[in-house]
């Protein structure tokens, strides 16, 4: 059980990644809502939480479609490999 501190309150969580740690997902919302809070005056904190995971959803959303682009990026190119290589193959055994 980790103890967090986001936005000045403190939180017990268990974890449910092995690759990001609850820290540092922690550490990152603290820091858009602290971000978020230094634009104009301060909206209350539930406001922040809700704009914060807003832009953490859209850099979510942005970051997987780039990398849909870019496997299907590589699947096309994979794909053109078999086929140059079944040709080479088909000329090979003529």
């Amino acid at each position: 059980m980790a103890k967090i501190t986001i936005y000045g309150k403190t939180y017990s969580l268990k974890s449910s990644s092995s690759e990001v740690s609850i820290e540092e997902a922690a550490a990152y919302v603290d820091a858009k809502m602290h971000e978020l809070a230094g634009v104009g005056k301060k909206p209350p904190s539930l406001d922040l939480a809700v704009l914060a995971a807003l832009n953490i959803a859209q850099e979510t959303l942005q970051l997987q479609k780039k990398t849909q682009v870019k496997d299907q990026d590589q699947e096309e190119k994979i794909e053109q490999l078999v086929d140059a290589l079944e040709n080479e193959l088909h000329n090979f055994e003529k």
